[in-house]
Formats: C-alpha cells, structure tokens, sequence
C-alpha cells in the first residue's frame, strides 16, 4: 500500500473516531459536554498549529501548499492532459519518480488538510450541541 492509501484508510477511521465522539458526548451531562467541547476545541487549535507548521516546513520542497489547493489541482489536471500527448517521451525514470512523489505530497498534504477539517467539525457540532442543550435548558425554566 501507498503512503496516501494508508492515510486515506487513517483518515476515514479519524472520521468515524469523531462521529462516536460527538454521538456520545451529545447524550451526556451538560458539565461533560462542556468539557467535551473544550478538549475538541484545544485540540482542533493544536492541530491547526502543527498543520501550520508542517506547511510552513513543507513549502520550500512542496509542490503544492494547502493555501492554493484549488488551483494546483487545476493546474495538474491541465498538464496531465498536455502530457497524454508526450507519454512515449516521458519514460525517463527520474521524471517519472519526481513526478510520482509530487503526486503523494499533494495527496499527503491534502489529507493533512481533511483531517484538519475533521477536527474542526468535530469542535463545530459539539459546540452547536452545548449550545443547544444552554438553549433547551432556558425553555424549561
């Protein structure tokens, strides 16, 4: 398996970790789910950071840098499709092998990015449930 495959494979299992998370958190106390929100809060920054860091670390020998995700994907898609054309030329092996571990830095730094995600929505749904349970317990005074 690939780097990128087994962090996929992370990656879906750091999802499902966060939906188990949010699903009990939301059926406990209100102190717990107070709590709750302020670990996956501190831990949603944290990881902000070191994703910060690792980018700023990265971006000298990256091709790509989260900030323009956007356009890099364009931008490979558009040489991927120049080059259909020049495969035959391209049986350099050193060409290939830069361009193979270009490949799994941007899959690498796009699943750093996910996860990122993740535990930001993870924060953001918890934070909604807390509120939430603030907001039912002011009905019932």
């Amino acid at each position: 398996m690939s780097k990128s495959t087994d962090r996929m494979a992370e990656l879906s299992e750091k999802a499902h970790e966060a939906q188990d998370k949010v699903q009990h958190a939301i059926s406990e106390d209100r102190k717990r789910l107070s709590d709750s929100v302020t670990k996956a809060k501190r831990d949603s920054i944290q990881r902000a950071d070191k994703l910060q860091r690792d980018v700023s670390a990265k971006k000298a020998e990256a091709s790509a840098s989260l900030a323009d995700v956007g356009t890099k994907w364009q931008e490979h898609v558009q040489s991927v499709k120049s080059d259909i054309g020049d495969r035959k030329a391209e049986r350099d092996m050193k060409r290939a092998d830069r361009a193979a571990d270009d490949a799994e830095s941007y899959a690498l730094d796009a699943i750093d990015f996910a996860g990122a995600a993740i535990e930001e929505a993870e924060y953001a749904t918890l934070d909604a449930a807390l509120a939430r349970t603030d907001a039912d317990a002011k009905h019932t005074r």
